[in-house]
This record gives structure tokens, C-alpha cells and sequence, in this order.
């Protein structure tokens, strides 16, 4: 189960996290205005919608969650199944501050009916008894109305990365 943290964010993450929000906040205003019309479609709403929705971004704050998850699996396959489970749910990126640490990032859907954007990132470690300590962290920005999405991205990932092979 994850538990929240103080978010730990770098510049860079800070702002790719803040631009994923404030897209999907602007999709999301810009589909309930157009859903709301009726058979008179208007495209100004949609754009009024899109534009509050990347204004209503601002009013965001990060929430961070993360967990420590040790599997008996090599830490390759861990790290692949790792990838598989980001790439299913989202998109895998570089890493934002370029550290060469081998972790795996990306930004998966989570939240609400999995309309949040979270930022996520996976390291593996090698134990001594030939498994791994996998470390989950994911970051999503909420509003008034909690969502828990860093939680339920770490949940996810952990959980996809414990049934790996």
C-alpha cells in the first residue's frame, strides 16, 4: 500500500508534471463543454472550456505516494515488466533531470476514471538473495477534491511488477 510523502520534485519534473495537468485539465474542460451544447455545437465553448481548464491547473498542488515492493524475480524482467506496466496505462519517458540512474520514468493515467496524469518513476535494485527491491514514487497534482492518484499509480505499479514472471 503506498504511502504519501512530502513531493521530493526537481524543476524539471515539477514543470513536465505541471504541462501533463494542465493538458488533460484542458481536454477535459474542452469535453464537458462540448458535451453540454446539445445538437447546437458552438466551437468558442470548447475552446472557453480547454482554457479553463489549463487556467484551473494553476490551483493544483503535488501529491506525492511511494512504496518499496521486494520480489524474488531478476532484476531485468522486473525492470521490462516495470516498462510493460507504465507503457499500458500510459506513456514511458526519459528521464526529466537526465541522471543516468537506470530508473524507469513515465506519466500513466490515473485518478478518478483514470483522468489524471501522474508522474512516475521505478527503480530496481538487486537484493542479496538474487531477487529485488523495486522503489515506486509517482506524483499527480490535486485539486479541492482528492483523487489519490499518486496512491493508485503506486498500487498499480507495485502490484503489475509483483506478478511479474
Amino acid at each position: 500500500m503506498a504511502q504519501k510523502i512530502d513531493p521530493e520534485l526537481t524543476e524539471a519534473e515539477a514543470a513536465l508534471l505541471m504541462a501533463v495537468t494542465s493538458e488533460a485539465m484542458g481536454d477535459a474542460g474542452a469535453l464537458g463543454a462540448a458535451l453540454g451544447q446539445g445538437p447546437f455545437r458552438d466551437p468558442w465553448s470548447e475552446r472557453s472550456g480547454a482554457a479553463g481548464g489549463r487556467f484551473g491547473a494553476r490551483f493544483t498542488r503535488p501529491r506525492s505516494a511511494a512504496a518499496v515492493v521486494e520480489v524474488p524475480h531478476d532484476p531485468a524482467a522486473v525492470r521490462e515488466q516495470a516498462t510493460a506496466a507504465i507503457a499500458a496505462g500510459g506513456v514511458v519517458i526519459d528521464d526529466p533531470n537526465a541522471a543516468g540512474d537506470g530508473s524507469i520514468w513515465g506519466v500513466v493515467r490515473s485518478g478518478a476514471l483514470d483522468m489524471a496524469p501522474a508522474l512516475v518513476r521505478v527503480q530496481v535494485d538487486t537484493t542479496g538473495a538474487g531477487g529485488s527491491r523495486v522503489r515506486v514514487r509517482a506524483t499527480g497534482r490535486e485539486g479541492l477534491i482528492k483523487q489519490r492518484i499518486a496512491a493508485k499509480a503506486v498500487d498499480r505499479l507495485c502490484e503489475a511488477v509483483s506478478r511479474s514472471t
